[in-house]
């Protein structure tokens, strides 16, 4: 998986979440290069869901 890029596939989506789980149970702190890591997965994750798995 790409450092920047956006998910694009089920495989990248499902290799993103695998990377992320467990962060969540030790959330790295704000402001380090773990925190952006984690922020920014977070966020492409969010974004691959709302296009793939909308709620309305």
């Amino acid at each position: 998986m790409k450092n920047r890029a956006a998910i694009e596939t089920e495989e990248e989506y499902l290799a993103a979440l695998r990377v992320v789980s467990p962060m969540f149970d030790d959330e790295p702190p704000i402001n380090t290069p773990e925190g952006d890591f984690f922020a920014a997965l977070c966020s492409r994750i969010a974004e691959y869901e709302a296009k793939h798995f909308p709620l309305d």
